[in-house]
């Protein structure tokens, strides 16, 4: 795709005051979105907030169908609620876990999803991955063969440094074993494509820079039946997993996710991914030439999203915090309970500075960042 592509989509954005390198957190939404966004909303003032919604129907049908596309599901198993969080929790209200089942998560596995799985009464089973922190495949087939946990749930790209796992064949494995691979994909959906999985969650304020208080959450036609769906005599018709939306939604959101998701089928999911690996691997060339500060893992699998460690002791925090304040540059600090879990060879749980820019970065934008790191 040609570089005026991905200046046309910054020219869809209203000008931004900062230099955002910070999808990972919350992406840029056009102009087109957030007009969309607008209008629903004060469509719900003027005609009420049912009305509203009942005219919307055809462009809420057309999301659930864009999204089922880019979860690797179909229409009857996509719902829409309001954040991957609150996808995770609608699945383990509904799915039939045992009392007190293991989930097997790689040594990354996001802090919150932990805290969820433990307040449920399950129990995280850390599995074999390489130096990296990316699963071991040969490991995972032999456990899932002698030792299989109840069920998977892997991160396909990891919130903290963007490490990326091999969430299609890990999906494969847990098939050819019968064990369940719930797919997180709140880092990943609208960055790196995935085939599908027995369950995958999302948002969409994140990298298809939709509005924020909108996630997706797909189920497989294999698990619907088993599903434990309160039925309300107000809509007993509903497909299964359309159960599960929320009733009391951000509709707005959800008719501004819709154009949003449209604006990334047109520019084409493969193509986005080939320049975001492009983004990640320029961002970390360009800091990697940089002293004072460190690549985590340059050499794993990863997209646009990199996480550097000071290594002359400055604090990743302040520095975040300067980068806004005195360039009007937006990072993240990563403190170590993003992966509570993670423990591997020279990777010590530390203060990590994330960079997650979209396909709009220049190489300006990359030299403006290292002068203002180098100012440490």
């Amino acid at each position: 795709m040609h570089e005026d592509d991905w200046t046309r989509w910054a020219a869809a954005r209203p000008h931004p005051s900062v230099l955002h390198l910070d999808t990972a957190a919350a992406g840029r939404a056009s102009s087109a979105t957030l007009d969309a966004t607008a209008a629903h909303a004060r469509l719900e003032a003027e005609a009420g907030g049912y009305v509203a919604e009942g005219r919307a129907a055809p462009v809420l049908d057309r999301l659930r169908r864009d999204v089922a596309g880019l979860l690797g599901s179909d229409v009857e198993g996509v719902a829409l609620v309001e954040s991957a969080t609150a996808a995770l929790v609608a699945l383990l209200r509904v799915w039939p876990l045992p009392e007190g089942a293991s989930v097997g998560v790689a040594p990354g596995e996001w802090g919150p999803n932990l805290e969820i799985l433990e307040h449920h009464g399950l129990t995280p089973v850390v599995l074999a991955a390489d130096a990296d922190g990316v699963l071991d495949l040969d490991a995972l087939e032999v456990r899932l063969r002698t030792e299989p946990p109840d069920v998977l749930l892997v991160d396909q790209v990891a919130a903290h440094r963007g490490l990326v796992q091999p969430a299609d064949d890990v999906v494969a494995l847990g098939r050819a074993s019968g064990v369940p691979v719930w797919v997180d994909v709140a880092q990943s959906s609208g960055h790196v494509p995935l085939r599908g999985g027995d369950a995958v969650f999302g948002t969409s304020r994140k990298w298809l820079t939709g509005p924020r208080g909108v996630g997706m959450l797909a189920i497989a036609p294999d698990h619907r039946a088993a599903l434990r769906v309160l039925r309300p005599a107000k809509h007993p018709d509903l497909p299964t997993v359309h159960q599960l939306d929320s009733g009391e939604a951000h509709v707005a959101g959800r008719v501004g996710l819709a154009v949003a998701v449209r604006e990334h089928l047109g520019l084409g999911p493969d193509r986005v991914a080939e320049r975001l690996r492009e983004v990640g691997r320029l961002t970390r060339e360009a800091i990697g030439s940089l002293g004072g500060w460190e690549v985590v893992r340059p050499g794993a699998p990863a997209g646009a999203t990199s996480a550097i460690v000071p290594t002359a002791g400055q604090d990743a925090v302040r520095t975040q915090e300067r980068l806004l304040q005195e360039h009007s540059i937006v990072t993240t600090a990563c403190l170590p309970w993003r992966a509570p879990l993670e423990s591997l060879p020279g990777l010590r749980p530390q203060p990590m500075l994330r960079l997650s820019p979209h396909v709009d970065v220049t190489a300006d934008d990359l030299e403006r960042v290292c002068r203002a790191l180098s100012g440490d």
